[in-house]
């Protein structure tokens, strides 16, 4: 059936030598720019957790991020790494700079198969320059493994689909499980697989025949296969789900702005509020230019080259359009642009092909000036991931606790502990703790947070009896968020020595405050 549309032609995949060179060429520019300053911004809350997940065993891991909302894989992996590589900010980030790697190598082999060489080549350069994949590349997060997992998901069901082998469909339900234990929101890439594939069946196959056809012999091997490697942890996904949708995220509604606000940061890394003057006119001038041109490349395709443009049209903008549909009421909103990165990269696959089909429409010098002009907003948006790291992309707040807790061991005289006035701080603390200067918390805590359960059940850092402690202890360093307001002393008959603080860096108020308390005489 499917021979029909894409034609034998595609089964094989001809690279040749010049191809590797591109490839080797792109990834050498992209891991330049993501290890540039890959080590700028300190660990955020959700980094140190994932850097804290790596002390337990691989059984510990999977029973604390079933209390939390995340799968396991990641953090297993993030484990093995960290032992090869080391614990520190390089060391543990830089898996997310591999697996951006891996999604550029199968979005590149993607394109070459589905259309040609030029297109390939083409679209690489907009996802090396993707200013949302160097942001993630540098972050000790899932998403470029998601992103990897469901790139190759996608390209091998191109291969997939021409066949009756059931190995390829055995990969491919593999990958969706493993999509699955590594970001729930995979779903979403899946989903869209769902809708492309019903899409060309309704085109080929009479109305009567459609369930028959799409829910084929070998579409269901490959989600028996996806089902049966993900039903270990299912049970936790559905404990997880109940909770999520009963209690929330902390992500805000979704309104007129956000699907502005996430086009401007896949292009510039910025809110749409600070999008203005010439980068708004550009930025206008060239998602209108896209859209007209993508209608018009559309018409002159013939039907196999149609059936790859609708992939990557699904895989750059299904994900979207679901996750917004998911976070309406009566539902939790869930639409944050780090969820979307795969699509994040279809959308430069997508400008890629574009690109390269449209110089059939218009003269090939137009078509370099646009992509140059694109490929200059990208700069654009690197400059500003360089510039604002992992900051709050709403406040530019900086995450700077390592930079406070070089401060005190600066400061503080040998064996000095420091105690921070928050778990959430701990978490981001306790990653920079020497055997010179240990973290810890001060216990009780709320632990009605799944993130909480390692804190729980994990004593070593733990602060049972403040005044026992003080007397193991006689000078110790206290640190909290100075945005926080006033710092109070975390005991009574405490006497200040000295201080350290740490201001912003963007908006050079205060934001970190470490006061030496010794025992009052």
């Amino acid at each position: 059936m499917f021979e029909k549309i894409f034609g034998r032609k595609r089964q094989k995949l001809s690279l040749q030598i010049a191809d590797g060179y591109f490839i080797a060429a792109g990834l050498t520019v992209f891991t330049t720019i993501t290890l540039w300053t890959i080590t700028k911004s300190s660990v955020w809350f959700d980094e140190a957790f994932g850097a804290y997940m790596t002390r337990f065993s691989f059984f510990d891991i999977a029973r604390y991020t079933a209390a939390d909302v995340h799968p396991p894989l990641y953090y297993w992996l993030l484990k093995i790494w960290g032992a090869l590589f080391g614990n520190t900010e390089l060391g543990l980030r830089s898996m997310s700079v591999l697996f951006g790697a891996i999604a550029i190598v199968f979005g590149y082999l993607l394109i070459h198969r589905l259309f040609d060489k030029k297109a390939a080549r083409i679209s690489l350069i907009f996802m090396v320059l993707s200013p949302m994949l160097v942001r993630y590349g540098q972050e000790m997060r899932m998403y470029t493994l998601v992103t990897a997992i469901a790139l190759a998901a996608t390209y091998v069901l191109t291969f997939a689909v021409t066949t009756k082998k059931r190995l390829p469909w055995v990969i491919y339900g593999i990958l969706i499980s493993l999509g699955m234990w590594t970001h729930y929101f995979s779903a979403i890439v899946w989903l869209a697989h769902w809708l492309w594939r019903a899409d060309n069946i309704r085109r080929v196959v009479k109305k009567d025949k459609f369930k028959k056809a799409f829910f084929s012999k070998e579409w269901m091997l490959a989600h028996i296969v996806a089902f049966c490697v993900f039903v270990p942890w299912l049970p936790f996904f559905i404990s997880q789900l109940v909770v999520v949708q009963a209690f929330g995220f902390w992500i805000g509604p979704i309104t007129p702005d956000t699907l502005v606000n996430f086009s401007s940061n896949v292009f510039y890394y910025q809110n749409s509020n600070a999008t203005t003057g010439w980068l708004a006119f550009i930025f206008l001038a060239v998602v209108v230019y896209l859209g007209i041109l993508a209608f018009k490349v559309y018409k002159t395709l013939n039907e196999a080259s149609r059936q790859s443009y609708r992939l990557i049209i699904a895989l750059a903008f299904v994900p979207i359009l679901l996750l917004m549909v998911l976070s309406l009421p009566p539902l939790r909103s869930s639409f944050i642009d780090r969820y979307l990165i795969t699509s994040i990269v279809g959308i430069a696959l997508f400008i890629g092909v574009t690109l390269t089909l449209g110089t059939k429409i218009v003269k090939s010098k137009y078509q370099i000036i646009i992509g140059a002009v694109i490929a200059v907003m990208m700069v654009i948006g690197i400059g500003n991931v360089w510039y604002f790291g992992n900051s709050n992309n709403d406040s530019h707040q900086s995450n700077s606790t390592g930079k406070i807790i070089e401060e005190v061991d600066a400061k503080a005289g040998d064996g000095q502990p420091i105690i921070t006035a928050t778990p959430w701080l701990f978490f981001e603390a306790v990653f920079y703790a020497t055997d010179n200067h240990p973290v810890y918390y001060i216990d009780p805590i709320q632990y009605k947070f799944g993130w909480a359960a390692m804190l729980k059940d994990y004593d070593q850092f733990k602060i049972k009896d403040m005044g026992a402690f003080i007397k193991s202890n006689p000078v110790f360093w206290y640190v909290g968020y100075s945005t926080e307001g006033k710092l109070d002393a975390p005991y009574s008959n405490l006497q200040s020595i000295q201080q350290a603080k740490f201001n912003d860096v963007f908006s050079d108020k205060p934001a970190y405050k470490a006061i030496q308390y010794k025992i009052a005489q």
